[in-house]
């Protein structure tokens, strides 16, 4: 426990965004910060991320996001959302 305190402690802090009020609303910033994307509207806003993000769940993107980490290519944005199409064209289709 004492290890991961350290490791934390060791990470640049960031001013918490009051507006990020659940786990896909972090993990959304995560990701766009990670792709550098500013969009306001349409592709790369946020509430383009997040209803991408509503469909796979918090755990599936969280997987995604660290493979593509760690995959370290130059273009990461453009492996994660083929990776996010990849899941949902194999997704079963929900019923309502």
């Amino acid at each position: 426990m004492e290890d991961l305190k350290a490791n934390l402690a060791r990470l640049p802090q960031r001013k918490r965004n009051p507006h990020l009020h659940s786990e896909l609303h972090l993990l959304v910033d995560e990701a766009r910060t990670l792709f550098g994307e500013k969009a306001k509207k349409g592709p790369g806003s946020f509430s383009f991320y997040l209803g991408f993000f509503k469909r796979l769940g918090a755990q599936e993107v969280r997987q995604l996001l660290a493979e593509v980490e760690e995959s370290k290519i130059d273009n990461p944005g453009k492996l994660f959302w083929w990776k996010i199409k990849q899941k949902l064209t194999n997704q079963a289709p929900r019923n309502i």
